[in-house]
């Protein structure tokens, strides 16, 4: 007996250790492990393509990233072919949901007001599933979208750190939405009682009454994808207190740009948004720009955004259009009056120019052309003209285009700049028309700040100028491109120090 208890203590301290060493393997595994990485986007062309080459990155230096997108053929598509495991929002991930359209929105006078309901509504509608998620996958860092709040409610709630990527030229550029104190006001009150229940319910405060909230920023950082160069500059200090608080309480990266011919890219708005149009495919016109080049036929590469041409084609636009639209011009109205201006000017032109415009996938896109159906309509089209849905964009731009006419939208400003192609800018709203001063201020090509008036001749003799190989603006462009490449490595870098 003497003996047995003797060993006991040996026993104990074997088995101590023993207990020891198991938790140490298991710490030392999990320290191993890749880090998971959350990521949380809108289902949004212009949001979605600049982080798919981040996510590239992020996913050849070891990490799993999963990409948290509503339904969407496309985006969900490119997010899987860059690597990361795509996420659903909702545990049955139903078909017709919609970020945008959570929420209760009687109380919003203007359709702006809407953005103040959705971001938080869908969080707290969503809130429950993404976080047990989360925590079944460890993540260790969360990347989100500012306009997707649900990245700040999983980052406090895990205790991890929250970085937004910033798509568009920095907060700055935002000034026009944000100048009018009465509507901060509003939106403020709208957000509260939603912002209410997310505190109750998680126990995590969002910040909602800040008044710079009309984007969801990170105050641990906000990286934003171009160079330091093309950031909208904010209103002076002291001038508005949004812009104070976007300067003193969130940290800002400009990272360059992230567009990536070696990452996929979205060509148009995601199929579940719009029918596609009868006979027009979006296959790359290899063969027509083949026949272009024998002719030795100027390309025109003509495309006006996702948005106008998917989610806004039936929207007014002009509440977000800092007053470069007409009252009531809808996204379908902007789109075909600039596509019957084109096509008077290709038409002037004639077979030494060729054209690619993209329409989308509407199904009355091309219904401002004669005929019953798009087999009739297409006959109208002239014939140095190549109708596609849509086409890849980087691809076109720098194998392709000698002139890009575009609504000015932050990506394809970029984009052009990288492949050394002159614009003609055609602004829309947010940030296009400032993007479009931002072109003709600095030599790299046209802006119109009234595109519902450009006519045909004005339109032809700027197409011809700027097409020309030995355009003054393409010394300009190309000096500019050359400064943004590597943001999806600047991008990748800044995030890994996060988590290792």
């Amino acid at each position: 007996m003497a003996a047995t208890l003797s060993t006991l203590p040996h026993l104990l301290q074997s088995k101590s250790v023993a207990g020891k060493n198991v938790v140490r393997k298991e710490v030392q595994a999990r320290a191993d492990e890749p880090p998971v990485i959350a990521l949380f986007n809108v289902a949004m062309v212009g949001h979605v393509n600049p982080t798919l080459s981040i996510v590239k990155q992020l996913v050849e230096q070891g990490c799993k990233v999963h990409y948290f997108l509503p339904p969407g053929e496309d985006a969900r598509a490119a997010a899987r072919e860059s690597g990361a495991t795509v996420e659903a929002y909702l545990v049955d991930d139903p078909q017709g949901f919609a970020l945008e359209q959570c929420g209760d929105f009687s109380d919003c006078l203007v359709a702006q007001d809407r953005y103040a309901v959705w971001g938080l509504a869908s969080t707290l509608h969503t809130g429950e599933y993404v976080l047990q998620r989360c925590q079944d996958l460890r993540v260790k860092l969360v990347v989100y979208d500012p306009m997707t709040p649900h990245g700040i409610l999983v980052a406090k709630k895990l205790g991890v750190p929250g970085i937004s990527v910033v798509t568009y030229p920095g907060v700055g550029c935002l000034a026009g939405l944000m100048g009018d104190e009465e509507k901060l006001a509003r939106w403020a009150k709208l957000r509260r009682p939603i912002a209410r229940q997310i505190l109750e319910r998680f126990d995590v405060d969002l910040n909602s009454e800040l008044s710079s909230r009309g984007q969801w920023f990170s105050e641990d950082e906000n990286l934003v994808t171009t160079s330091e160069a093309l950031v909208a500059p904010l209103p002076e200090p002291g001038s508005v207190p949004w812009a104070d608080e976007a300067r003193e309480r969130f940290p800002w990266v400009s990272v360059g740009c992230t567009a990536s011919e070696a990452a996929p890219h979205i060509t148009g708005p995601s199929k579940a948004s719009g029918a596609a149009t009868g006979t027009v495919g979006d296959s790359f016109p290899a063969e027509e720009l083949r026949d272009a080049a024998a002719r030795g036929a100027r390309v025109v590469f003509a495309a006006l955004g996702s948005m106008a041409v998917g989610l806004r084609w039936a929207e007014d636009l002009t509440g977000s259009s800092s007053g470069v639209l007409p009252e009531g011009t809808t996204g379908k109205a902007f789109c075909q009056h600039v596509w019957a201006v084109l096509f008077d000017v290709m038409r002037e032109l004639g077979d030494g120019y060729h054209c690619v415009l993209c329409v989308g996938r509407q199904a009355d896109a091309l219904d401002f052309l004669p005929g019953e159906d798009d087999e009739q309509r297409l006959r109208h089209v002239p014939a140095n003209v190549t109708v596609r849905a849509a086409v890849q964009q980087v691809a076109m731009l720098k194998g392709h285009a000698d002139v890009f006419v575009t609504h000015a939208g932050f990506n394809s400003l970029q984009e052009s700049l990288i492949a050394g192609v002159p614009l003609i800018a055609l602004p829309q709203a947010v940030d296009q028309p400032d993007n479009a001063r931002k072109i003709e201020a600095s030599g790299w090509g046209r802006g119109f700040l009234r595109p519902m008036g450009v006519g045909p001749s004005e339109l032809a003799a700027v197409v011809r100028e700027l097409a020309r190989e030995d355009s003054s603006c393409r010394a300009a462009v190309a000096a500019a491109g050359a400064g943004l490449c590597g943001g999806e490595v600047r991008a990748a870098e800044r995030l890994l120090a996060w988590v290792r």
